[in-house]
């Protein structure tokens, strides 16, 4: 019996202007950028377990499912950066 790797937990540190943008809110006090939003823009990618509160600091966590983990993590943080800018 071989154990492997399947998933992996991932941090991206965000700088100010990505973490303002995740913290920006509607009138309605509800966020500009939701975590379905966040989530339909990776799809159709196997990821899960998104938090950017401020109790997890100026980071975006995620968990990567599969085979191709570094590929799929990578394929995020393109995805991310587009949306969210690159610095």
């Amino acid at each position: 019996m071989k154990a492997e790797v399947y998933s992996i937990t991932y941090r991206i540190p965000l700088s100010n202007a990505q973490q303002a943008r995740l913290d920006r809110k509607w009138p309605d006090g509800d966020p500009f950028i939701s975590y379905e939003k966040i989530e339909s823009l990776l799809e159709p990618l196997r990821v899960e377990n998104l938090d950017w509160s401020h109790h997890s600091g100026q980071y975006l966590y995620f968990t990567v499912y599969g085979d191709d983990l570094e590929g799929t993590a990578a394929e995020v943080v393109e995805r991310l950066e587009k949306k969210l800018g690159a610095e």
